[in-house]
């Protein structure tokens, strides 16, 4: 016997109207109506409390009915893959969240899209001649192509409290008188410089930087 049938047959046996059932288990008589045309089901957690009221057991009450027994099936599994995949995502967050708060400065790609790092502006001083393709030196007489080595392990002063982190970052030989660089950069990825000269950098920086570039280890 299907649900819709049991569920009208055992209201009707104890004489309640669809609005006396709706009242006994908080829904709208419209609810009732649409359990009873077979239109929409009520949930397990519905269906065990109606089994009580009828004084039936869950089996008694469903007895017959087996679209909505493969239903309740499908529905407490979903219920159980939606549970476990809650738990994986918010194992995943948290632990994302731990890895982007400490794996900092190491790398520039996750450091570029890492939302727990702020974007900062800081001053640099550069050595006045760079390597080309690899470390060697500028050849005037080669015709082939020379591409100029990137600034690496360059200490970037972010303020002038004495904040600073190293660096690396392409950019090119600096022009002359022009050897030190106003970087912005988010954790290890530099987003962009610009080659300035000494007297352009804020005074409280400069009494904090050397002047002439020292490679610091």
């Amino acid at each position: 016997m299907e649900l819709k049938t049991q569920l009208k047959k055992y209201r009707t046996r104890n004489e309640w109207t669809q609005k006396d059932l709706a009242e006994k288990v908080n829904v709208s008589d419209k609810t009732i109506s649409s359990w009873e045309t077979g239109r929409t089901y009520p949930d397990i957690a519905m269906l065990i409390q109606l089994s009580e009221l009828f004084d039936l057991t869950l089996d008694e009450f469903m007895k017959g009915d087996a679209k909505m027994i493969k239903k309740m099936d499908v529905d407490l599994k979903l219920k159980k893959v939606y549970k476990y995949g809650l738990i994986i995502l918010l194992v995943l967050l948290v632990s994302g969240g731990i890895f982007l708060n400490v794996y900092q400065y190491k790398n520039q790609w996750v450091d570029r899209f890492n939302p727990f790092i702020e974007m900062k502006i800081g001053y640099a001083t550069l050595p006045t001649a760079v390597t080309y393709n690899g470390g060697k030196e500028y050849d005037e007489s080669s015709e082939a192509p020379q591409y100029p080595d990137p600034y690496k392990d360059i200490w970037v002063l972010d303020d002038p409290f004495g904040e600073s982190h190293k660096l690396t970052f392409s950019g090119g030989q600096a022009p002359e008188g022009k050897n030190y660089a106003l970087v912005q950069h988010k954790g290890s990825y530099v987003r962009r410089m610009s080659f300035v000269s000494w007297e352009s950098i804020p005074g409280m920086y400069r009494d904090i930087m050397n002047q002439e570039y020292v490679k610091i280890p």
